[in-house]
C-alpha cells in the first residue's frame, strides 16, 4: 500500500496498519520535509471513542479538564476534557516507526489506482494506492470558509491562562465572524489564533500576525520570542452534489480525509473523522484500490446523508445571517444545554437536539431563515465566491 501525502488522515492511517497490519508492505510519500506539515489539530474528550483516545495518546501533548467561551453578553466554562495534538510530536513518534517506508520531500505528479508516478519520473507500483494530499476545491460543494493565523509565543512572565479559551468573541467583528482561540501550553508558553468564519479563503498573514499581537497586548501579555506560526483554512459547507462530488476524477483511487469530504461540517474539523476511518480500514478484508475506494466512498456518503442539519445550520449562519449579525448566532449557541453542545461536536445530535438549537426566535430575520431552508442559494453563494478575483 502507498500513502500519497504525508497529512493528518494518512498518518492515522499508517499508524493502525503498523498496529493492526504489520505484515503489509507499506509506504508513506510526502512531499514536504516532515510529515503533518505545521499544525495543532485539538478535540473533545468524548469527540472520539474511548478506543481511539487511546490510540491518539502517544500524539497528545496537552489536555485540559475544562474550556471557556466569551461573548459580549455571556461567559461560560464547559467542565469538558480537551486534547491537542501537534504535528511535531505526530512526526517524530510516525517517522521513527516508519523507518525507511516513508519518503520526505518527494513530490507525486500523478496517481492511479496501482502505481504512483513522482516528479522525478520514477514509477512505484502497488495493489492500494490511496490519496490523503489535502482538500481539493470542487464545485459539487458549496463553501464556506473557517480560516485561521496562530502564533504559539513564549511570555517574558506568567500569562495567567489556565484553561483553553475556545472562543473569545468579544474583540471587534471583522470579515464574518470573528474570535480569538488560544491554548496554554505552559505558565509562559501559549497559542494564539485569530479565527474567522468568512466568506473568503483568503488570509492576509502580515495583517492578521499583526492582529494576533495586538490582542496579547491588549490581554498585557508581553511576548518574549514566536516560537513558531501557523495558518489554515477549514471548509464549511453549505450544500452539495456528493455523487458528483465522488464520481470525478480519481478513477479507483481512494481519497482520504477532507479529500474525502470527512470532515464536520460547521468546523471543518477533520481528526474524528481521519482517526475512525483509520480504524475501519485497518480491519478491513480487501485493502486492493478498488476495495478501499468503496470502502471510504460508502463511509463518505453515510455521514454526508447523516450530517444534513449541519448543513442547514450553516446555510443559516452565511445566508441568513449578515457578517455582523454571525456573533449573535454562536452566543446563542453558547447558551444551550452543555450536553446538547458536546453532542453537536462529537457529530451525535438526536432530533430533540436539532429542536432544540432551533426553537424560540432566531437571531435572525425570520423571513431570510426560511429562505435557506433549501440548499438553491448556496450553489448562488458558491459562485459568487469562486467568480470573486484572487
Amino acid at each position: 500500500m502507498i500513502l500519497a501525502g504525508g497529512g493528518l488522515a494518512n498518518c492515522l492511517i499508517a499508524w493502525e496498519l503498523i498496529a493492526k497490519r504489520p505484515d503489509l508492505k507499506l509506504l508513506v510519500i510526502e512531499r514536504g520535509p516532515v510529515l503533518g506539515g505545521n499544525h495543532t489539530w485539538s478535540f473533545h474528550e468524548h469527540d472520539v471513542s474511548p478506543e481511539i483516545l487511546t490510540t491518539l495518546r502517544p500524539f497528545i501533548i496537552a489536555s485540559w479538564a475544562s474550556q471557556s467561551v466569551h461573548f459580549p453578553c455571556h461567559s461560560r466554562v464547559f467542565e469538558v476534557g480537551y486534547h491537542a495534538i501537534s504535528s511535531e510530536k505526530l512526526h517524530a513518534i510516525l517517522s521513527a516507526a516508519l523507518g525507511s517506508r516513508l519518503m520526505l520531500e518527494t513530490g507525486v505528479a500523478e496517481l492511479e489506482a496501482s502505481r504512483v508516478i513522482l516528479g522525478d519520473g520514477r514509477i512505484l507500483e502497488a495493489r492500494c494506492v490511496i490519496d490523503g494530499r489535502g482538500p481539493q476545491r470542487d464545485a459539487a460543494l458549496a463553501l464556506g470558509f473557517q480560516k485561521f493565523l496562530g502564533l504559539e509565543v513564549e511570555t517574558e512572565r506568567p500569562h495567567g491562562e489556565t484553561i483553553p479559551v475556545i472562543m473569545d468573541a468579544t474583540v471587534v467583528q471583522l470579515d464574518g465572524y470573528r474570535f480569538f482561540y488560544t491554548l496554554p501550553f505552559s505558565p509562559t508558553r501559549l497559542l494564539i489564533e485569530d479565527t474567522y468564519y468568512s466568506d473568503s479563503p483568503e488570509l492576509d498573514a502580515s495583517l492578521i500576525a499583526d492582529r494576533v499581537r495586538a490582542y496579547a497586548a491588549a490581554k498585557e501579555w508581553r511576548i518574549k520570542k514566536i516560537e513558531r506560526e501557523e495558518q489554515g483554512v477549514l471548509p464549511v459547507v453549505l450544500a452539495g452534489d456528493i455523487d458528483a462530488y465522488w464520481c470525478r476524477g480519481g478513477g479507483d483511487v481512494p481519497r482520504v480525509g477532507l479529500r474525502a469530504a470527512l470532515f464536520h461540517p460547521t468546523t471543518g474539523y477533520s481528526l474524528p473523522d481521519a482517526a475512525a476511518f483509520a480504524r475501519i480500514l485497518a480491519a478491513s478484508t480487501d485493502l486492493s484500490s478498488a476495495g478501499v475506494r468503496r470502502l471510504v466512498e460508502a463511509y463518505s456518503r453515510r455521514l454526508w446523508k447523516r450530517r444534513g442539519f449541519f448543513r442547514l445550520l450553516n446555510r443559516m449562519l452565511f445566508l441568513a445571517a449578515t457578517p455582523a449579525e454571525r456573533v449573535a448566532v454562536f452566543e446563542r449557541f453558547y447558551r444551550l444545554p452543555g450536553p446538547l453542545i458536546e453532542r453537536f461536536f462529537a457529530d451525535r445530535l438526536m432530533l430533540a437536539d436539532q429542536a432544540r438549537i432551533l426553537a424560540g426566535r432566531p437571531p435572525v430575520a425570520i423571513h431570510r431563515a426560511l429562505g435557506v431552508l433549501g440548499e438553491a442559494p448556496a450553489w448562488a453563494f458558491a459562485r459568487r465566491v469562486a467568480d470573486r478575483p484572487a
